[in-house]
């Protein structure tokens, strides 16, 4: 249905905002969106959550890029956070990913739910520490960053929805606290892609219209959804 390629369309150009102005990975707002999509497209029940975090992080590793090289460009980027951390989370943001391959489909939509309920609570209400010490420890920073790139990799979201404010909490101004936070994000979002396309559940495998464990979306897949094999 053209509906559906419009929506998508508008979905892509949405996430490039949230990126670009807010420093997020906007998988707060793609992540139920496909959920709602592959619902409707009568996808087996058991490996929508997974599809449609695979999906996300897919669609942020295309739309991040851009808005992180305007950051870097800008000098809105902590290089030497980058150069401590994005190796780690690269790391772990592939982990996170390898690890919900094996959630049940109704513990993932569990975990899903009550993370992107807490992450829209902090967008709104501006939930953040007070800024702290300037100097960031090392082994601290780390294991934040593992522990953010984990998570994200699992419910499908960017990370700067809690980057930002512990950037900001350890001295960061807010500019370079969303720059950094773009480029981290970039590296959850291409590591999670390159493992969505390794670890696919079973059932995807019967589904058109599916690369790994990401919707290769085309102009017939609406109409076509009865013709999907279960």
């Amino acid at each position: 249905m053209i509906e559906i390629t419009i929506a998508l369309l508008f979905l892509g150009i949405f996430a490039g905002l949230l990126s670009g102005f807010f420093g997020i990975g906007s998988g707060i707002v793609l992540v139920p969106a496909y959920i709602f999509l592959f619902e409707f497209l009568d996808f087996p029940k058991e490996i929508i959550p997974f599809l449609a975090t695979g999906t996300s992080m897919t669609t942020m590793a295309l739309v991040i890029p851009n808005a992180a090289r305007t950051h870097y460009k800008n000098g809105n980027v902590d290089t030497e956070i980058l150069r401590i951390v994005f190796l780690v989370g690269l790391l772990f943001a592939f982990l996170g990913r390898y690890i919900s391959f094996f959630f049940e489909s109704t513990t993932l939509q569990i975990i899903i739910a009550v993370s992107l309920t807490l992450a829209a609570l902090q967008l709104i209400f501006d939930i953040s520490p007070k800024q702290s010490s300037k100097q960031i420890n090392k082994v601290e920073l780390i294991l934040v960053i593992s522990a953010i790139a984990s998570l994200t990799s699992i419910v499908g979201i960017g990370g700067g929805i809690l980057m930002i404010p512990y950037f900001k909490y350890r001295g960061l101004s807010m500019h370079k606290a969303i720059g950094t936070s773009s480029v981290m994000g970039f590296s959850f979002a291409l590591s999670s892609s390159v493992a969505v396309f390794l670890f696919i559940p079973e059932a995807a495998k019967e589904v058109d219209y599916l690369i790994g464990a990401c919707l290769l979306y085309t102009s017939d897949a609406a109409d076509e959804e009865d013709s999907v094999d279960l």
